[in-house]
């Protein structure tokens, strides 16, 4: 699955997180101005977490 949403300009910290119902085995990913942060989580329903931070003088790591 793939979602695209249109971020807060002035926002400093975009996070996402997915959980599994049950078992199984989930990647997640947050991109920022063509930064990308991933996540893994597996077994029983654990979450997955991405985000990433805008530094005080821009940029995103």
């Amino acid at each position: 699955m793939t979602k695209t949403l249109k971020l807060d300009g002035d926002a400093m910290h975009h996070h996402m997180s997915a959980q599994l119902m049950g078992d199984g085995d989930i990647n997640c990913s947050i991109a920022v101005d063509g930064r990308t942060k991933k996540g893994h989580a597996s077994g029983g329903y654990n979450i997955c977490n991405a985000q990433l931070h805008s530094g005080l003088f821009g940029g995103w790591s």
